[in-house]
Protein backbone atom coordinates (compact mmCIF):
# COMPACT_ATOMS: atom_id res chain seq x y z
CA UNK A 1 0.00 0.00 0.00
CA UNK A 2 1.09 3.33 -0.72
CA UNK A 3 2.19 5.72 2.32
CA UNK A 4 2.84 9.44 2.17
CA UNK A 5 6.38 10.46 2.80
CA UNK A 6 6.31 13.55 4.60
CA UNK A 7 10.71 13.93 4.53
CA UNK A 8 12.41 11.39 1.69
CA UNK A 9 16.08 12.92 1.15
CA UNK A 10 16.22 13.35 -2.23
CA UNK A 11 19.09 11.74 -5.21
CA UNK A 12 21.39 13.74 -6.35
CA UNK A 13 21.65 14.46 -10.03
CA UNK A 14 24.25 12.78 -11.85
CA UNK A 15 25.55 15.14 -14.52
CA UNK A 16 27.81 12.32 -16.14
CA UNK A 17 26.82 12.18 -19.80
CA UNK A 18 25.33 15.11 -19.76
CA UNK A 19 27.95 17.34 -21.12
CA UNK A 20 28.50 16.00 -24.80
CA UNK A 21 26.11 17.61 -26.85
CA UNK A 22 26.04 17.37 -30.89
CA UNK A 23 27.70 20.38 -32.83
CA UNK A 24 25.30 19.66 -35.77
CA UNK A 25 23.15 22.72 -36.41
CA UNK A 26 19.91 20.93 -36.62
CA UNK A 27 20.08 19.50 -33.31
CA UNK A 28 18.37 22.65 -31.95
CA UNK A 29 15.88 24.27 -34.51
CA UNK A 30 15.61 27.95 -35.14
CA UNK A 31 12.41 29.25 -33.88
CA UNK A 32 8.35 28.83 -33.27
CA UNK A 33 6.83 27.97 -37.53
CA UNK A 34 10.11 26.70 -38.06
CA UNK A 35 9.86 23.22 -40.36
CA UNK A 36 13.01 22.24 -38.39
CA UNK A 37 11.32 22.30 -34.90
CA UNK A 38 8.57 19.97 -33.86
CA UNK A 39 8.51 20.70 -30.32
CA UNK A 40 8.03 23.69 -28.31
CA UNK A 41 8.45 22.85 -24.49
CA UNK A 42 6.69 24.77 -22.01
CA UNK A 43 6.41 25.71 -18.04
CA UNK A 44 2.93 26.90 -16.90
CA UNK A 45 2.66 28.53 -20.35
CA UNK A 46 6.60 29.74 -20.40
CA UNK A 47 9.00 28.42 -22.09
CA UNK A 48 11.33 25.79 -20.69
CA UNK A 49 14.61 26.91 -22.18
CA UNK A 50 17.47 24.72 -22.58
CA UNK A 51 15.48 21.35 -21.52
CA UNK A 52 16.70 17.98 -21.96
CA UNK A 53 15.04 16.14 -25.00
CA UNK A 54 15.46 12.22 -24.73
CA UNK A 55 13.72 9.90 -27.43
CA UNK A 56 14.06 5.96 -26.55
CA UNK A 57 12.21 2.86 -27.85
CA UNK A 58 9.06 1.81 -25.50
CA UNK A 59 10.73 -1.42 -24.00
CA UNK A 60 14.32 0.30 -24.05
CA UNK A 61 16.09 -1.07 -20.76
CA UNK A 62 19.69 -0.47 -19.86
CA UNK A 63 21.69 -2.60 -21.28
CA UNK A 64 24.94 -2.84 -18.68
CA UNK A 65 25.13 -1.90 -15.03
CA UNK A 66 25.90 1.79 -15.16
CA UNK A 67 24.37 3.94 -12.07
CA UNK A 68 22.34 7.13 -13.96
CA UNK A 69 19.93 8.90 -11.58
CA UNK A 70 18.82 11.36 -14.09
CA UNK A 71 15.81 10.77 -15.66
CA UNK A 72 17.62 10.77 -19.52
CA UNK A 73 21.20 11.26 -20.81
CA UNK A 74 19.57 14.45 -23.45
CA UNK A 75 19.81 13.68 -27.31
CA UNK A 76 19.93 17.24 -27.40
CA UNK A 77 17.78 20.34 -25.97
CA UNK A 78 15.70 22.77 -26.20
CA UNK A 79 16.72 26.25 -27.25
CA UNK A 80 16.20 29.72 -25.33
CA UNK A 81 12.50 29.89 -26.36
CA UNK A 82 11.45 26.15 -25.76
CA UNK A 83 11.86 24.64 -29.11
CA UNK A 84 12.88 21.53 -30.11
CA UNK A 85 13.63 18.73 -32.49
CA UNK A 86 12.72 15.33 -32.34
CA UNK A 87 13.16 13.04 -35.30
CA UNK A 88 10.48 9.72 -34.38
CA UNK A 89 11.30 6.77 -36.71
CA UNK A 90 8.36 6.05 -38.89
CA UNK A 91 7.87 2.37 -36.86
CA UNK A 92 7.07 1.63 -33.59
CA UNK A 93 6.12 3.49 -30.50
CA UNK A 94 8.66 5.38 -28.39
CA UNK A 95 8.98 7.44 -25.14
CA UNK A 96 9.84 11.02 -25.72
CA UNK A 97 11.14 12.56 -22.64
CA UNK A 98 11.60 16.27 -21.76
CA UNK A 99 12.82 17.65 -18.22
CA UNK A 100 14.01 20.40 -16.24
CA UNK A 101 14.83 21.43 -13.22
CA UNK A 102 12.34 19.16 -11.40
CA UNK A 103 9.19 19.06 -14.18
CA UNK A 104 8.74 16.79 -16.65
CA UNK A 105 7.18 15.25 -19.89
CA UNK A 106 7.14 11.99 -20.91
CA UNK A 107 4.92 10.18 -23.07
CA UNK A 108 4.97 6.83 -25.65
CA UNK A 109 4.09 8.55 -29.29
CA UNK A 110 4.08 7.23 -32.31
CA UNK A 111 5.13 9.60 -35.73
CA UNK A 112 2.08 10.03 -36.63
CA UNK A 113 1.18 11.14 -33.12
CA UNK A 114 3.75 14.20 -33.21
CA UNK A 115 4.78 16.83 -35.59
CA UNK A 116 7.40 15.65 -38.05
CA UNK A 117 10.30 17.55 -38.25
CA UNK A 118 10.52 19.34 -41.78
CA UNK A 119 7.39 18.34 -42.86
CA UNK A 120 4.68 19.86 -40.07
CA UNK A 121 4.13 23.51 -40.12
CA UNK A 122 3.44 23.92 -36.50
CA UNK A 123 5.62 22.12 -33.52
CA UNK A 124 3.58 19.94 -31.26
CA UNK A 125 3.77 21.80 -27.11
CA UNK A 126 4.74 19.31 -24.68
CA UNK A 127 3.79 20.76 -21.14
CA UNK A 128 6.14 20.01 -17.81
CA UNK A 129 4.52 18.63 -15.08
CA UNK A 130 6.43 18.52 -11.38
CA UNK A 131 7.77 14.79 -11.17
CA UNK A 132 7.35 12.71 -8.24
CA UNK A 133 9.42 11.02 -5.85
CA UNK A 134 9.35 7.27 -5.04
CA UNK A 135 10.93 5.02 -2.59
CA UNK A 136 10.61 1.65 -2.68
CA UNK A 137 12.09 -1.83 -1.34
CA UNK A 138 12.39 -5.19 -3.30
CA UNK A 139 13.60 -8.71 -2.45
CA UNK A 140 17.11 -9.18 -2.89
CA UNK A 141 17.85 -12.75 -3.66
CA UNK A 142 20.02 -15.24 -1.53
CA UNK A 143 23.93 -14.47 -1.71
CA UNK A 144 23.13 -10.76 -3.30
CA UNK A 145 23.88 -7.28 -1.92
CA UNK A 146 21.62 -5.47 -3.99
CA UNK A 147 19.30 -4.95 -6.94
CA UNK A 148 18.95 -2.49 -9.94
CA UNK A 149 16.30 -0.55 -10.34
CA UNK A 150 14.95 1.35 -13.59
CA UNK A 151 12.10 2.47 -15.41
CA UNK A 152 11.29 1.70 -19.04
CA UNK A 153 11.68 3.76 -21.82
CA UNK A 154 14.37 5.57 -19.77
CA UNK A 155 18.05 5.72 -18.71
CA UNK A 156 17.59 6.00 -14.66
CA UNK A 157 18.79 2.91 -13.07
CA UNK A 158 19.88 2.73 -9.35
CA UNK A 159 21.03 0.36 -6.84
CA UNK A 160 19.04 -1.23 -3.88
CA UNK A 161 21.10 -0.60 -0.52
CA UNK A 162 21.59 -4.27 1.26
CA UNK A 163 18.11 -4.26 2.50
CA UNK A 164 16.34 -3.99 -0.96
CA UNK A 165 15.49 -0.13 -0.38
CA UNK A 166 16.29 2.51 -3.66
CA UNK A 167 14.92 5.94 -4.36
CA UNK A 168 13.93 7.70 -7.89
CA UNK A 169 13.94 11.34 -7.06
CA UNK A 170 12.47 12.22 -10.54
CA UNK A 171 9.76 10.25 -11.79
CA UNK A 172 7.29 11.81 -14.83
CA UNK A 173 3.52 12.07 -13.53
CA UNK A 174 0.38 11.23 -15.18
CA UNK A 175 1.45 8.26 -17.43
CA UNK A 176 1.58 4.76 -17.28
CA UNK A 177 5.26 3.54 -16.35
CA UNK A 178 6.89 0.51 -15.74
CA UNK A 179 9.74 -0.52 -13.05
CA UNK A 180 11.85 -3.01 -14.01
CA UNK A 181 14.05 -5.29 -11.78
CA UNK A 182 17.58 -6.86 -12.59
CA UNK A 183 19.83 -8.87 -10.47
CA UNK A 184 23.12 -7.77 -9.01
CA UNK A 185 25.67 -9.38 -12.04
CA UNK A 186 22.57 -7.57 -14.46
CA UNK A 187 22.14 -10.60 -16.30
CA UNK A 188 18.40 -12.05 -15.14
CA UNK A 189 15.26 -9.70 -14.86
CA UNK A 190 13.94 -9.87 -11.35
CA UNK A 191 9.80 -8.80 -13.12
CA UNK A 192 8.19 -5.52 -13.55
CA UNK A 193 5.77 -3.45 -11.94
CA UNK A 194 3.54 -1.19 -12.99
CA UNK A 195 3.73 2.79 -11.66
CA UNK A 196 1.93 5.53 -12.34
CA UNK A 197 2.19 8.69 -10.21
CA UNK A 198 0.60 12.27 -9.66
CA UNK A 199 2.90 15.74 -9.63
CA UNK A 200 4.54 16.22 -6.57
CA UNK A 201 3.70 12.81 -5.26
CA UNK A 202 5.81 10.97 -2.70
CA UNK A 203 5.22 7.65 -2.04
CA UNK A 204 6.43 4.58 -0.45
CA UNK A 205 5.94 0.89 -2.20
CA UNK A 206 6.49 -2.22 -1.10
CA UNK A 207 7.56 -4.63 -3.93
CA UNK A 208 9.00 -7.99 -1.75
CA UNK A 209 6.71 -10.81 -2.23
CA UNK A 210 5.48 -12.75 0.60
CA UNK A 211 5.65 -16.57 0.91
CA UNK A 212 2.44 -17.74 -0.48
CA UNK A 213 0.97 -19.57 2.95
CA UNK A 214 0.49 -23.77 2.27
CA UNK A 215 -2.86 -25.22 0.96
CA UNK A 216 -4.63 -26.76 3.10
CA UNK A 217 -8.12 -26.33 1.51
CA UNK A 218 -9.78 -29.70 1.34
CA UNK A 219 -10.65 -31.19 -2.81
CA UNK A 220 -13.83 -30.47 -2.27
CA UNK A 221 -13.81 -26.72 -0.88
CA UNK A 222 -15.17 -24.18 -3.21
CA UNK A 223 -12.71 -21.02 -4.16
CA UNK A 224 -13.87 -17.88 -2.81
CA UNK A 225 -15.36 -15.71 -5.77
CA UNK A 226 -12.36 -13.43 -7.08
CA UNK A 227 -13.37 -9.38 -5.74
CA UNK A 228 -15.29 -7.90 -8.11
CA UNK A 229 -14.00 -5.77 -10.68
CA UNK A 230 -16.11 -1.63 -10.94
CA UNK A 231 -15.68 -0.02 -14.01
CA UNK A 232 -14.72 3.82 -13.58
CA UNK A 233 -15.53 6.33 -16.42
CA UNK A 234 -15.67 10.02 -16.95
CA UNK A 235 -18.29 11.92 -17.77
CA UNK A 236 -18.05 11.41 -21.85
CA UNK A 237 -17.80 7.77 -21.29
CA UNK A 238 -14.14 6.79 -21.73
CA UNK A 239 -11.86 4.95 -18.81
CA UNK A 240 -11.03 6.72 -16.14
CA UNK A 241 -7.54 5.13 -16.37
CA UNK A 242 -5.17 5.43 -13.53
CA UNK A 243 -7.34 6.93 -11.45
CA UNK A 244 -7.14 7.80 -7.43
CA UNK A 245 -9.24 5.33 -5.66
CA UNK A 246 -9.78 5.76 -1.82
CA UNK A 247 -11.98 4.18 0.98
CA UNK A 248 -12.36 5.77 3.98
CA UNK A 249 -14.62 5.71 7.12
CA UNK A 250 -17.73 7.87 6.78
CA UNK A 251 -16.79 10.08 9.96
CA UNK A 252 -13.43 9.92 9.21
CA UNK A 253 -10.98 12.68 9.75
CA UNK A 254 -7.60 13.25 9.10
CA UNK A 255 -5.16 11.97 11.19
CA UNK A 256 -2.51 14.52 10.72
CA UNK A 257 -2.98 18.29 10.59
CA UNK A 258 -1.24 19.47 8.04
CA UNK A 259 -2.69 21.41 4.71
CA UNK A 260 -3.23 19.19 1.96
CA UNK A 261 -5.34 20.30 -1.14
CA UNK A 262 -5.74 16.91 -2.61
CA UNK A 263 -8.96 15.41 -2.12
CA UNK A 264 -7.80 12.04 -1.04
CA UNK A 265 -4.75 10.44 -0.94
CA UNK A 266 -4.48 7.09 -2.97
CA UNK A 267 -5.53 3.51 -2.05
CA UNK A 268 -4.77 2.27 -5.23
CA UNK A 269 -5.36 2.79 -8.43
CA UNK A 270 -7.64 1.74 -11.75
CA UNK A 271 -5.93 0.09 -14.45
CA UNK A 272 -5.59 1.34 -17.86
CA UNK A 273 -9.33 0.08 -18.93
CA UNK A 274 -10.75 2.45 -15.91
CA UNK A 275 -11.29 -1.07 -13.70
CA UNK A 276 -10.33 -1.41 -9.88
CA UNK A 277 -11.04 -4.13 -7.43
CA UNK A 278 -11.32 -3.73 -3.65
CA UNK A 279 -11.75 -5.64 -0.81
CA UNK A 280 -14.55 -4.55 0.83
CA UNK A 281 -15.60 -4.65 4.76
CA UNK A 282 -17.94 -6.05 6.21
CA UNK A 283 -20.35 -3.61 8.64
CA UNK A 284 -20.53 0.13 8.76
CA UNK A 285 -20.53 3.54 6.53
CA UNK A 286 -17.44 4.11 4.33
CA UNK A 287 -17.21 7.35 1.79
CA UNK A 288 -15.85 5.62 -1.86
CA UNK A 289 -13.64 8.13 -3.55
CA UNK A 290 -12.79 8.17 -7.26
CA UNK A 291 -10.78 11.29 -8.86
CA UNK A 292 -8.97 11.59 -11.65
CA UNK A 293 -7.48 15.30 -13.79
CA UNK A 294 -10.77 17.22 -12.09
CA UNK A 295 -13.11 14.62 -11.89
CA UNK A 296 -14.56 13.07 -9.17
CA UNK A 297 -16.63 10.12 -7.79
CA UNK A 298 -17.76 10.31 -4.51
CA UNK A 299 -20.19 9.21 -2.54
CA UNK A 300 -21.16 7.03 1.31
CA UNK A 301 -22.17 3.52 1.16
CA UNK A 302 -23.16 1.27 3.85
CA UNK A 303 -20.87 -1.69 4.12
CA UNK A 304 -23.49 -4.05 2.58
CA UNK A 305 -23.52 -1.97 -0.55
CA UNK A 306 -20.12 -2.08 -1.62
CA UNK A 307 -20.34 -5.32 -3.30
CA UNK A 308 -23.03 -4.43 -5.70
CA UNK A 309 -21.08 -1.65 -7.05
CA UNK A 310 -20.67 -1.70 -11.16
CA UNK A 311 -19.41 1.54 -12.65
CA UNK A 312 -19.26 4.53 -11.36
CA UNK A 313 -19.74 7.85 -13.33
CA UNK A 314 -17.12 10.36 -12.59
CA UNK A 315 -18.31 14.44 -12.66
CA UNK A 316 -16.58 17.73 -12.52
CA UNK A 317 -15.51 18.68 -9.09
CA UNK A 318 -16.20 21.83 -7.74
CA UNK A 319 -15.64 24.49 -4.92
CA UNK A 320 -16.29 25.63 -1.69
CA UNK A 321 -16.02 29.10 -0.28
CA UNK A 322 -17.73 30.31 3.00
CA UNK A 323 -16.61 31.32 6.40
CA UNK A 324 -16.57 30.20 10.14
CA UNK A 325 -17.11 32.31 13.41
CA UNK A 326 -14.10 32.44 15.37
CA UNK A 327 -13.56 32.95 18.96
CA UNK A 328 -11.68 35.96 20.15
CA UNK A 329 -7.79 35.60 19.65
CA UNK A 330 -7.63 32.88 17.72
CA UNK A 331 -5.84 33.30 14.34
CA UNK A 332 -7.88 30.12 12.48
CA UNK A 333 -9.07 26.90 12.36
CA UNK A 334 -8.82 23.75 10.31
CA UNK A 335 -11.25 22.91 7.77
CA UNK A 336 -11.74 19.17 6.52
CA UNK A 337 -14.60 17.07 4.97
CA UNK A 338 -15.29 14.21 6.94
CA UNK A 339 -14.31 10.93 4.55
CA UNK A 340 -11.93 13.17 2.22
CA UNK A 341 -8.35 13.75 2.96
CA UNK A 342 -8.48 17.73 1.88
CA UNK A 343 -7.13 19.66 5.17
CA UNK A 344 -7.46 23.53 4.44
CA UNK A 345 -6.76 27.04 7.35
CA UNK A 346 -8.74 29.55 7.92
CA UNK A 347 -7.52 33.05 7.73
CA UNK A 348 -7.58 35.00 10.68
CA UNK A 349 -11.29 36.21 9.67
CA UNK A 350 -12.96 32.33 9.67
CA UNK A 351 -12.98 32.52 5.63
CA UNK A 352 -11.90 29.52 3.24
CA UNK A 353 -11.86 27.67 0.66
CA UNK A 354 -12.57 24.00 -0.03
CA UNK A 355 -10.45 23.69 -3.52
CA UNK A 356 -11.51 20.83 -5.07
CA UNK A 357 -14.98 18.61 -3.34
CA UNK A 358 -16.45 16.06 -5.42
CA UNK A 359 -19.89 18.11 -6.91
CA UNK A 360 -23.72 16.75 -6.73
CA UNK A 361 -23.21 15.44 -2.71
CA UNK A 362 -24.03 16.55 0.47
CA UNK A 363 -20.42 17.11 2.07
CA UNK A 364 -19.98 16.60 5.73
CA UNK A 365 -17.30 19.95 6.84
CA UNK A 366 -15.73 19.88 10.17
CA UNK A 367 -13.89 22.57 11.67
CA UNK A 368 -11.04 21.96 14.42
CA UNK A 369 -9.30 24.10 17.05
CA UNK A 370 -5.59 24.40 16.37
CA UNK A 371 -4.55 23.19 19.96
CA UNK A 372 -2.66 20.19 20.82
CA UNK A 373 -6.01 17.92 21.41
CA UNK A 374 -7.10 19.20 18.12
CA UNK A 375 -10.99 19.80 19.57
CA UNK A 376 -13.90 19.29 17.40
CA UNK A 377 -15.81 23.30 17.22
CA UNK A 378 -18.42 22.67 14.79
CA UNK A 379 -19.56 21.22 11.67
CA UNK A 380 -21.63 22.11 8.86
CA UNK A 381 -22.93 20.73 5.24
CA UNK A 382 -22.85 21.82 1.69
CA UNK A 383 -23.01 21.00 -1.47
CA UNK A 384 -22.16 22.55 -4.78
CA UNK A 385 -22.83 22.22 -8.46
CA UNK A 386 -20.20 20.72 -11.17
CA UNK A 387 -17.40 23.32 -12.22
CA UNK A 388 -18.58 26.01 -9.94
CA UNK A 389 -17.56 27.66 -6.64
CA UNK A 390 -20.54 27.75 -4.16
CA UNK A 391 -20.35 30.65 -2.23
CA UNK A 392 -22.25 30.19 1.03
CA UNK A 393 -22.74 32.44 4.19
CA UNK A 394 -23.64 30.57 6.76
CA UNK A 395 -26.97 30.62 9.11
CA UNK A 396 -26.88 30.03 12.71
CA UNK A 397 -30.50 30.13 14.50
CA UNK A 398 -29.40 30.84 18.31
CA UNK A 399 -32.63 30.21 19.75
CA UNK A 400 -36.19 29.00 18.28
CA UNK A 401 -37.51 28.14 21.15
CA UNK A 402 -38.57 24.28 20.41
CA UNK A 403 -36.22 22.69 22.00
CA UNK A 404 -33.22 23.65 23.30
CA UNK A 405 -32.97 26.53 25.88
CA UNK A 406 -30.17 25.97 27.50
CA UNK A 407 -27.66 29.05 28.39
CA UNK A 408 -30.74 31.79 27.29
CA UNK A 409 -32.00 33.52 30.44
CA UNK A 410 -34.58 36.65 31.62
CA UNK A 411 -33.40 39.56 34.10
CA UNK A 412 -34.35 42.70 35.32
CA UNK A 413 -32.90 45.59 36.88
CA UNK A 414 -32.72 44.94 40.53
CA UNK A 415 -31.56 48.60 41.75
CA UNK A 416 -35.16 49.70 40.67
CA UNK A 417 -37.87 48.64 42.94
CA UNK A 418 -41.16 48.48 40.91
CA UNK A 419 -39.51 46.75 37.83
CA UNK A 420 -41.39 43.01 36.85
CA UNK A 421 -41.03 40.25 34.55
CA UNK A 422 -42.94 37.14 34.10
CA UNK A 423 -41.80 34.66 33.88
CA UNK A 424 -40.01 34.86 36.62
CA UNK A 425 -35.84 35.96 36.65
CA UNK A 426 -33.25 33.60 35.25
CA UNK A 427 -36.51 31.06 33.77
CA UNK A 428 -36.80 31.32 30.43
CA UNK A 429 -38.01 27.58 29.97
CA UNK A 430 -41.34 29.25 32.64
CA UNK A 431 -42.34 31.60 29.55
CA UNK A 432 -42.54 29.35 26.36
CA UNK A 433 -45.63 29.22 25.01
CA UNK A 434 -47.50 27.41 22.07
CA UNK A 435 -48.39 30.14 19.37
CA UNK A 436 -51.14 28.95 17.04
CA UNK A 437 -50.86 31.17 14.57
CA UNK A 438 -47.03 30.44 13.79
CA UNK A 439 -47.61 26.66 14.86
CA UNK A 440 -44.71 26.97 16.92
CA UNK A 441 -43.29 26.90 20.08
CA UNK A 442 -42.52 30.88 21.11
CA UNK A 443 -40.62 32.94 24.02
CA UNK A 444 -43.77 35.32 26.24
CA UNK A 445 -42.87 37.97 28.49
CA UNK A 446 -45.31 40.38 30.55
CA UNK A 447 -43.20 43.01 32.26
CA UNK A 448 -43.75 46.50 34.25
CA UNK A 449 -40.78 48.89 34.62
CA UNK A 450 -40.21 51.39 37.17
CA UNK A 451 -40.77 55.47 36.63
CA UNK A 452 -36.99 55.76 35.29
CA UNK A 453 -35.19 55.90 32.19
CA UNK A 454 -32.84 53.53 33.46
CA UNK A 455 -35.01 50.69 34.53
CA UNK A 456 -34.60 47.09 32.13
CA UNK A 457 -35.75 43.99 31.66
CA UNK A 458 -34.08 41.24 29.11
CA UNK A 459 -34.10 38.09 27.32
CA UNK A 460 -31.11 36.87 25.72
CA UNK A 461 -27.91 34.49 26.44
CA UNK A 462 -24.30 34.35 27.39
CA UNK A 463 -21.91 32.97 24.77
CA UNK A 464 -18.89 30.82 26.67
CA UNK A 465 -16.03 32.70 24.80
CA UNK A 466 -15.97 36.23 23.81
CA UNK A 467 -16.74 35.84 19.72
CA UNK A 468 -15.41 37.64 16.97
CA UNK A 469 -18.66 39.09 15.59
CA UNK A 470 -16.59 41.40 12.71
CA UNK A 471 -17.48 39.04 9.91
CA UNK A 472 -21.77 38.59 10.81
CA UNK A 473 -23.71 40.19 8.11
CA UNK A 474 -26.91 40.35 10.23
CA UNK A 475 -29.11 39.39 13.21
CA UNK A 476 -32.82 38.40 12.73
CA UNK A 477 -35.95 37.72 14.93
CA UNK A 478 -39.95 37.69 15.01
CA UNK A 479 -41.35 39.40 17.53
CA UNK A 480 -44.61 41.13 18.39
CA UNK A 481 -46.18 42.84 21.72
CA UNK A 482 -47.18 46.43 22.38
CA UNK A 483 -44.28 49.24 23.00
CA UNK A 484 -40.98 49.00 21.73
CA UNK A 485 -37.86 46.71 21.32
CA UNK A 486 -34.31 47.20 21.02
CA UNK A 487 -31.19 44.49 20.30
CA UNK A 488 -28.02 44.87 21.49
CA UNK A 489 -24.93 43.02 21.19
CA UNK A 490 -22.70 43.32 24.79
CA UNK A 491 -19.35 42.70 26.12
CA UNK A 492 -20.14 42.48 29.60
CA UNK A 493 -17.66 41.38 31.95
CA UNK A 494 -17.87 43.35 35.09
CA UNK A 495 -19.21 46.81 36.06
CA UNK A 496 -16.16 48.40 34.74
CA UNK A 497 -15.35 46.14 31.50
CA UNK A 498 -19.08 46.53 29.78
CA UNK A 499 -19.25 47.70 26.10
CA UNK A 500 -22.27 47.83 24.23
CA UNK A 501 -23.78 48.03 20.82
CA UNK A 502 -27.51 48.74 20.15
CA UNK A 503 -30.26 49.17 17.96
CA UNK A 504 -32.19 52.37 18.42
CA UNK A 505 -35.98 51.66 20.08
CA UNK A 506 -37.86 49.93 17.45
CA UNK A 507 -42.24 50.02 17.73
CA UNK A 508 -44.06 46.39 17.79
CA UNK A 509 -47.12 45.43 17.43
CA UNK A 510 -50.06 42.56 18.14
CA UNK A 511 -48.86 41.17 14.63
CA UNK A 512 -45.23 39.16 13.94
CA UNK A 513 -43.07 40.89 12.43
CA UNK A 514 -39.65 40.38 11.08
CA UNK A 515 -36.45 42.61 12.46
CA UNK A 516 -33.62 42.42 10.78
CA UNK A 517 -30.54 44.11 12.41
CA UNK A 518 -27.68 44.96 10.72
CA UNK A 519 -24.63 45.47 12.78
CA UNK A 520 -24.78 49.15 10.83
CA UNK A 521 -27.48 49.69 12.57
CA UNK A 522 -25.93 49.03 15.97
CA UNK A 523 -25.38 52.71 16.97
CA UNK A 524 -26.22 53.21 20.76
CA UNK A 525 -23.13 52.46 22.90
CA UNK A 526 -22.20 53.21 26.49
CA UNK A 527 -21.43 57.13 25.63
CA UNK A 528 -23.81 59.06 24.72
CA UNK A 529 -22.31 60.61 21.73
CA UNK A 530 -20.64 57.82 19.98
CA UNK A 531 -21.56 56.98 16.53
CA UNK A 532 -22.87 53.54 14.83
CA UNK A 533 -19.47 53.00 13.46
CA UNK A 534 -17.71 53.59 16.98
CA UNK A 535 -20.13 51.72 18.85
CA UNK A 536 -19.81 48.59 16.66
CA UNK A 537 -16.40 48.81 15.90
CA UNK A 538 -15.76 48.64 20.29
CA UNK A 539 -17.68 45.82 20.34
CA UNK A 540 -17.75 43.13 17.13
CA UNK A 541 -14.52 41.49 17.92
CA UNK A 542 -15.30 40.69 21.36
CA UNK A 543 -18.96 39.69 21.49
CA UNK A 544 -20.18 38.01 25.34
CA UNK A 545 -23.93 38.29 25.27
CA UNK A 546 -26.79 38.94 23.08
CA UNK A 547 -29.77 40.95 24.64
CA UNK A 548 -33.66 41.70 23.73
CA UNK A 549 -34.56 44.55 25.85
CA UNK A 550 -38.59 45.92 25.90
CA UNK A 551 -39.88 49.56 26.66
CA UNK A 552 -42.92 51.20 26.88
CA UNK A 553 -45.45 48.08 26.89
CA UNK A 554 -46.47 45.48 29.07
CA UNK A 555 -45.72 42.32 26.90
CA UNK A 556 -43.56 40.72 24.11
CA UNK A 557 -43.10 37.15 22.23
CA UNK A 558 -39.77 36.31 20.51
CA UNK A 559 -39.05 33.89 18.39
CA UNK A 560 -36.19 32.39 16.00
CA UNK A 561 -33.20 34.29 16.93
CA UNK A 562 -30.89 33.80 14.07
CA UNK A 563 -27.20 34.84 12.51
CA UNK A 564 -26.41 35.21 9.22
CA UNK A 565 -22.84 34.70 8.25
CA UNK A 566 -22.20 33.26 11.41
CA UNK A 567 -21.00 29.45 12.50
CA UNK A 568 -19.63 28.37 16.03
Amino acid sequence: MRKSLFLLPLLSLSLAGLVACSNNKDDVAGGPGSITTNGLALIDGQPASYATVALRKVDYKESSADEVNALVIADSYADEKGNFKVEIPADGKYRLTVVRDGVAYSRVLTRNEFAEAGVSLKPDTVRLEPTAVLTGVVDVPEGSSTVWVGIVGTDVLVKTDESGWFALSSIPANDSLQLYFVNEDFDKSLGEKDLFVSPMESIMQDYRETAAPEDTTPEDTVEPEKLLQVLALLKDGTPATYATVALRAADAKVEDYAVQNTMVESDLRTDKNGRFEMEWPDSGNYRLTVTKDGFAYSKVYKAKDLAKLDTLRLEATASISSKVTLRTGEEYLWVGVYGLDLLVKTNNAGSYVLPSVPARDSLDIYFVMPDSAKTLYAEWKAIAEPYSTKFTNPVMVLQDFEDGIKSWYVNTDALFKGTTLTPLAKNVADGIVYDSTRKSKVFHGEYKLADDDYAWVLVGTTFEHEMNFSAIDSVVFDVKGDGNIRLSLENYINDTKSLKAATDWMPITEKWQHINVNPAELCVGNAKTETCFTSWSGVKYLVKQLHIFPQDGTEFYIDNVTIYGALF
